[in-house]
């Protein structure tokens, strides 16, 4: 009989899922704060509505609650739960919202007066003008301040304001602290909407940080400090800065900066070069100070306490000591508290004796980072963390069957291999084990690589596979590194002299992981750049992925796992690189807003994709960051020809970027283009020979080999004419529909005298001003040569001058201007019709 119903209880299906909720209570109530979170940000109601909504939640929650079962009391749990959370962030956003400083801050900035208390340790980073040829009195660092207003001068008066800022000032500012009360004269303006097409909005980003407005200093006496209060963070930003200082002088001038950002955190000082490597091979998280870097500092704290034989009372409380503190000094980030939270709930099960359960813990740590800020929920960084933890949490897990004696026999299995392994020699044992770590690494870097894949993407336009190896190699210089920029801190606080040995140490192992990155960035096919999936497709992918975990974990639902990981990628491969759609025989121009300086991108009804120069003003790093969101916004991966128009800075030196993201067919430049003795051409020459890219040079009547037809080339002619590089820009000529697409670049005297001597192209068709409609060049001639009905000005400040419009309409065309109206898109039809929108004013 016993036999009988223990085969019984060997066929019935198990079902390890079915006390889940009961043992992880505290995930179903994370659940159902983010849940009221999501919901009430996702509402368009005022304050007061989603006030009441909220409370007929509650009270429904309160009715269910008096119902004797069970289940009904947890739904009323639950259900007030989400309320709370709703409720909470509706009064945040409510806050934020309703804050003065809005009124007087306005799109453009503005001179202002602001009276406030810093509240938050300066951040210092590297002077994006410094390396500018025309700004070299600027100091080659700035600092970031925020700011909690208290007044704004009003004429001659200062009225209350709430609300904070983000004050940005050439110079380095240490001295200011936390608890300060400062006095800032500057430019004020509110954080605005992005002008263009699949340009990330940053007003989420600042809106979790509180931040409203942002106000520009020229100098530094521009800040005067006028009181001081105490405020907690003081000490905390003094041990920071004293930090920050000790690791820069002892790592070295190569290495210091990612001291400062894998030690304290703060990653302002990396380049932008080495924030690319690091994101392209997958360990961008180096940058941001997480759980990781925790897990290590009390690694090294409890070998301290154990060197100095602590008892276990003191070395819990040493262990939290050391982990609030570092916490404080990395500036409080969400990874690290979520670290922060597991570390405490440890120490207290080893103080209480009392077994800890992840899951519950890992909720707790999500429902205080809710309760702090809201939204925390929609930070990229907070879910990534979290997502990281979970999957270590489940992948580290033995797969079960559905069967209990095969369940059983498996563990004798797995004793008897441990009781084999014990009898064999000391080397076999050692490299045994040593293989089973690192094939343990691989596993769970694979496993996290392959769960964070679709949010990556998504977010951040890469995909990286070598970051399953990287990150395993890279993991004990890691641990040599940030111990040793530890011990330079703690060294260095006690005796400064002694600091150079540990921070030699750190910089070695820094040199190497840099090493390691490099080769890794190299690897063929480690990584891609790729246009975003749909963020639809992408909560898709997550809710499949926690669908089959309610299944039993079995080998089953583990195959179905990977198997859907495989066909989501290759769906939102397709779905992320097909092109919009565009009517047959339609030319389309996308004119970028990137401030003052020129990035067109042209595309036809046949998927050919082409750029029209590729810069703006003071781009010393060779960033291409608007022109590549414009890019992948049509779904591109490979450009069939770049056109540059001539040597100013401002139409080439995007070009390192785009070549490090996209696949580029050829390069058209007019005659001696990059042989010019220019600072700014050496990089793009060289991003040029690296990506092996075809140059071709043109000039009038040029024909372009496997071109498109109704490419034509209008100016230069082949003799170089007198004047700068201005007047022997490369004009572009585009023909589509009976009408003309011109591209004069900087084009002016005497080079325009050469281009109106060519034939006339018809009438109401589309100009871009030259030289970004300069209030000195020729504007009549070209205009009553061309006769546009349409005229585009990529510019910035200066063109959204009144007097760049009446000078540009002069013959009765429509005037867009990208510094007002963002990016400006046209379209030209099969039949000559012409539409022109703006990215601001109707976005597509």
């Amino acid at each position: 009989m016993d036999a009988v119903s223990g085969a019984a209880h060997d066929r019935e299906p198990r079902r390890p899922m079915a006390d889940f909720w009961p043992r992880h209570p505290l995930l179903l109530l994370a659940i159902a704060a983010a849940t009221g979170i999501a919901i009430d940000a996702g509402l368009s109601l005022g304050f007061q509505t989603r006030s009441m909504l909220w409370g007929g939640v509650a009270i429904g929650a309160c009715v269910l609650f008096a119902f004797p079962k069970a289940v009904t009391k947890r739904v009323a749990v639950v259900l007030a739960v989400a309320s709370l959370a709703g409720l909470w962030h509706g009064y945040n956003d409510f806050a934020y919202q309703t804050a003065s400083i809005g009124h007087y801050a306005g799109e453009y900035p503005e001179p202002a007066i602001i009276e406030g208390m810093i509240d938050r340790p300066v951040v210092i980073r590297r002077n994006p003008l410094a390396d500018f040829a025309r700004r070299r009195d600027q100091s080659p660092w700035q600092s970031v301040i925020e700011l909690a207003t208290e007044q704004i001068r009003v004429g001659d008066d200062f009225r209350p304001c709430r609300g904070r800022v983000m004050v940005v000032c050439s110079g380095r500012l240490d001295h200011r602290l936390p608890g300060d009360v400062i006095r800032v004269h500057g430019s004020l303006a509110r954080i605005v909407a992005p002008t263009n097409p699949g340009e990330n909005d940053l007003r989420p980003v600042y809106r979790r940080r509180g931040i409203h407005a942002r106000i520009d200093v020229a100098r530094e006496t521009q800040i005067e400090a006028i009181g001081r209060r105490w405020d907690f963070d003081r000490p905390i930003a003094t041990i920071a800065t004293e930090s920050r200082e000790l690791l820069l002088k002892h790592t070295g001038d190569s290495s210091g900066a990612l001291a400062v950002a894998l030690v304290i955190g703060q990653r302002d000082f990396v380049d932008p070069e080495t924030r690319d490597l690091l994101l392209v091979t997958g360990t961008a998280h180096l940058l941001s100070v997480s759980g990781l870097h925790l897990a290590i500092v009390i690694v090294l704290a409890s070998w301290v306490a154990m060197l100095l034989r602590f008892p276990l009372g003191a070395k819990i409380v040493w262990v939290l000591l050391v982990c609030c503190l570092y916490t404080a000094i990395t500036g409080g980030r969400p990874p690290v508290m979520r670290a922060a939270v597991l570390v405490g709930m440890l120490m207290c099960s080893l103080w209480f004796r009392r077994p800890t359960q992840p899951i519950n813990t890992l909720s707790l740590a999500a429902l205080l980072l809710l309760a702090i800020n809201p939204e925390n929920l929609f930070h990229v960084g907070v879910q990534l963390s979290f997502l990281a933890v979970a999957t270590l949490f489940l992948c580290g897990a033995r797969t079960i069957t559905e069967s209990h004696a095969v369940d059983l026999a498996i563990e004798n299995e797995q004793q008897l291999d441990a009781l084999l392994q014990s009898s064999q020699s000391t080397w076999v044992r050692y490299g045994r084990t040593a293989w089973q770590w690192i094939a343990r690494m691989v596993w769970y870097s694979g496993c996290v690589t392959a769960i964070s894949i679709p949010l990556v993407w998504h977010q951040f336009h890469v995909i990286s596979f070598v970051s399953v190896v990287t990150n395993v190699i890279l993991s004990p210089f890691l641990f040599w590194s940030l111990a040793c920029g530890v011990a330079t801190v703690v060294v260095g606080w006690v005796w400064a002299a002694a600091a150079g040995l540990p921070g030699f140490l750190c910089g070695v192992g820094l040199q190497c992981m840099r090493q390691i990155i490099g080769v890794a960035a190299e690897v063929p096919y480690g990584h891609y750049w790729l246009p975003s999936p749909p963020g639809w497709s992408v909560a898709v992918f997550y809710l499949v992925m926690v669908g089959s975990l309610f299944r039993s974990r079995s080998r089953a639902s583990s195959w179905f796992r990977y198997g859907w990981i495989v066909v989501w990628m290759v769906a939102a491969w397709m779905m992320a690189t097909t092109a919009p759609p565009i009517d047959r025989g339609t030319f389309e121009a996308t004119f970028v807003d990137v401030g003052h300086g020129t990035s067109v991108v042209m595309r036809d009804d046949v998927g050919h994709v082409f750029l029209y120069d590729c810069g703006r003003m003071a781009n010393q790093t060779g960033s291409s960051r608007d022109i590549d969101a414009a890019l992948w916004s049509v779904g591109a991966t490979r450009l069939d020809a770049i056109f540059l128009s001539h040597a100013d800075s401002d139409h080439y030196n995007a070009i390192p970027g785009v070549l490090r993201r996209f696949a580029v067919n050829r390069i058209v430049t007019p005659p001696g283009m990059l042989e010019q003795q220019e600072v700014g051409l050496v990089p793009t020459r060289l991003a040029i020979a690296a990506a092996n890219v075809q140059v071709i040079e043109v000039f009038d009547s040029s024909e372009i080999p496997e071109l498109h037809q109704t490419f034509s080339i209008l100016h230069p002619p082949p003799q170089r004419i007198g004047g700068n590089d201005n007047a022997n820009s490369l004009v572009l000529r585009i023909d589509c529909g009976g009408k003309t697409l011109l591209l004069p670049g900087d084009l002016e005297p005497p080079g325009t005298e050469s281009l109106i001597n060519h034939q006339r192209p018809p009438p109401g068709g589309v100009l871009m001003a030259p030289h970004h409609g300069s209030l000195s060049m020729n504007a009549e001639s070209i205009l009553q040569w061309s006769r546009p009905a349409e005229v585009i000005v990529s510019g910035g400040k200066r063109a959204r001058k009144p007097a760049v419009r009446a000078m540009l309409d002069r013959t009765g065309a429509g005037v867009h201007v990208t510094a007002e109206v963002g990016a400006i898109r046209v379209r030209i039809g099969e039949d000559g019709q012409i539409e022109v929108r703006s990215w601001k004013q109707s976005p597509w």
